[in-house]
């Protein structure tokens, strides 16, 4: 009996043993509940993330991590596949970013809803779909301190550049400038007070007043002036219209002068021309015979068996 009993004790104790271990597997396995497998890829790195960390939605635990290994088309990428519960409204809006707990520096991945395409994100076929894994808050201070420390460097080397001697001696110079025209814009205000009373007098009631009648004595002018200038306006048109007439004179002349005279004067020129002409050789023949001039022409000497011709008588 005593091995009976003994053997049935060891045999609850083993039987109660094996159902806690599969209780705590199915704990850990989710209890039963439906999940969806999603993977996040980044470029950066996820340390203190781990193997079954937690997945939070809005702060809500609703899966953990399954794996962590670099993507095998592109080593310089890190895929993190995790398990999300299947009642978690993942839409295309959805953005994932590593959160840490505490001073302990785990991290957990968390998941937030932009709220900018409601649509619903579910898997195509069997491979999970990707979710881009956003730089979380240490990531966004280390990158912010990192291009801080390279502004105060590039800062510190401007102001080395700067603090050159030969650029302190321009500011040394630009101070003396500025303290001579600070010298010279205290000499000017201290010459103010007389400048007031000029302009005071310029508006004196009594520079109105004869500003006022120098004004209306212009204007009464002006009124005079006014008959005048129409007269100016009037002997203007007038003379316009005499230059009119005169330059229909000057192409009347010229019309006249090109279709009359011209022609008469290029005939007259002619009948010049033949007397000249004819007088030039009645002196070549005097000179040649000054006593043709007053015998008259004498017969040329006559040839073998040639006669003179009688004259008639008068």
């Amino acid at each position: 009996m005593e091995n009976r009993a003994h053997a049935f004790a060891v045999g609850l104790v083993a039987l109660l043993l094996i159902s806690g271990i599969l209780l705590t597997l199915w704990w850990f396995g989710g209890g039963g509940e439906e999940f969806r497998t999603y993977e996040l890829e980044t470029s950066k790195g996820v340390t203190g993330l781990n193997n079954q960390a937690a997945v939070r939605f809005r702060g809500v635990r609703v899966g953990r991590v399954m794996s962590i290994d670099l993507d095998d088309t592109d080593p310089y990428k890190v895929i993190v596949q995790i398990r999300v519960r299947k009642d978690v409204p993942m839409t295309y809006g959805t953005v994932a970013t590593l959160g840490f707990q505490g001073l302990t520096g785990n991290a957990f991945v968390l998941l937030d809803d932009t709220g900018k395409d409601p649509r619903p994100l579910l898997p195509k076929g069997q491979d999970p779909v990707r979710i881009a894994l956003q730089p979380g808050l240490i990531e966004q201070a280390s990158d912010t301190g990192r291009k801080v420390i390279g502004r105060l460097d590039e800062a510190s080397q401007n102001f080395a550049r700067l603090m050159r001697p030969e650029n302190i001696d321009r500011m040394d110079t630009m101070l003396k400038n500025l303290a001579s025209s600070t010298e010279h814009l205290n000499k000017t205000l201290e010459q103010a007070p007389l400048l007031v009373g000029d302009v005071r007098r310029i508006v004196s009631p009594q520079t109105a007043e004869q500003l006022h009648t120098a004004v209306a004595q212009f204007s009464e002018v002006s009124k005079k002036l006014s008959p005048a200038i129409d007269n100016w306006n009037r002997t203007l048109g007038r003379v316009e219209a005499a230059g009119t007439r005169i330059d229909r004179l000057g192409a009347d002349l010229q019309s006249g002068l090109v279709g009359d005279t011209l022609p008469r004067i290029n005939a007259l020129t002619t009948e010049l021309q033949s007397t000249s002409a004819q007088l030039n050789f009645f002196l070549n023949d005097i000179q040649r015979s000054p006593q043709s001039f007053l015998l008259g022409q004498q017969p040329g000497l006559l040839g073998p068996g040639e006669t003179a011709a009688p004259r008639e008588s008068k």
